[in-house]
């Protein structure tokens, strides 16, 4: 399978890449290849200019990655295409652009910056019969998945790094990462949304219809130490997802492979669009 990528201004760009084109990686992804790439980034946005050189001499020179400029040329050659600019402004509005091919898109997180833009997202997935996942990559982690399928958590403590970037303000950037794993164990159907500002962290803390409560510590300084504490009626497990063996990131890229084969996303939009809606709530209290 042939897969295009749109944007080349993040680390994902090139994980992604390296995990699907280089036979050699540990955790080679088996069944697709990056073929041709649209290098696009966001001036206005250092995080994405300032990284997109690096990471185009990765994919382009170092991986052999077709450089294309045009939607029409990629999606002619590919059999399903990867929105990753690290700028979660422009996802609309690619995701515009590619929707009519009908070809699965996989777009990087955040999916999109509100829930109207999400709404545009799945009205017009549903309208042109184009497969749509979004996901972070956390989701995928060994540790979140074997806890996963134990399920029936009633309590949970999740924490990690919340940096946070102007244009893409609150949880949308790094926040969604907790966000992500916390609706992932517990589901959907918060009823309410609650943040304490703390001098190093946000403290949220999110109350399900049922009962069910969790508190996520955002820390506002980045470093790369992801975790939680589950508590049910019988039992308590703890995630440290930096001590894992398996990066997450090829645990996603081998959903997102099947996702292109299968046109059916591990994750559904309508909890893709219960994240967004709980990020906008948590951006109320920030």
């Amino acid at each position: 399978m042939k897969i295009g990528l749109i944007g080349l201004d993040t680390s994902h760009s090139e994980i992604f890449t390296r995990l699907l084109n280089d036979l050699d990686d540990t955790y080679h992804v088996k069944g697709a290849k990056i073929t041709h790439a649209i290098p696009t980034f966001s001036e206005d946005l250092p995080i994405s200019s300032n990284r997109f050189p690096d990471y185009y001499q990765i994919v382009i020179k170092k991986y052999g990655v077709a450089e294309v400029e045009t939607v029409e040329e990629i999606m002619n050659e590919v059999d399903a295409i990867i929105i990753g600019t690290v700028d979660g402004r422009n996802h609309l509005d690619w995701f515009k652009q590619v929707v009519t091919y009908r070809k699965p898109v996989f777009i990087d997180k955040p999916v999109v910056m509100s829930s109207e833009e999400m709404a545009e997202v799945m009205g017009l997935s549903k309208k042109n019969g184009t497969p749509v996942m979004s996901s972070s990559a956390l989701r995928f982690s060994e540790s979140v998945m074997t806890v996963n399928r134990k399920g029936n958590w009633s309590s949970g403590y999740f924490y990690g790094p919340t940096p946070m970037q102007e244009q893409m303000p609150g949880y949308f950037w790094y926040g969604i990462h907790l966000v992500e794993m916390a609706v992932t164990l517990f589901g959907t159907g918060v009823e309410k949304v609650q943040v304490e500002y703390m001098s190093d962290c946000h403290q949220v803390h999110l109350t399900y219809k049922d009962g069910r409560h969790l508190l996520i510590r955002g820390e506002s300084e980045w470093h790369g130490r992801f975790g939680a504490v589950l508590h049910s009626a019988d039992d308590v497990q703890t995630l440290k997802l930096w001590e894992e063996e398996k990066p997450f990131y090829a645990g996603l890229v081998e959903h997102i492979v099947e996702f292109f084969e299968t046109g059916k996303g591990a994750v559904s939009l309508e909890e893709t669009a219960e994240i967004v809606r709980i990020i906008e709530e948590i951006n109320k209290g920030l």
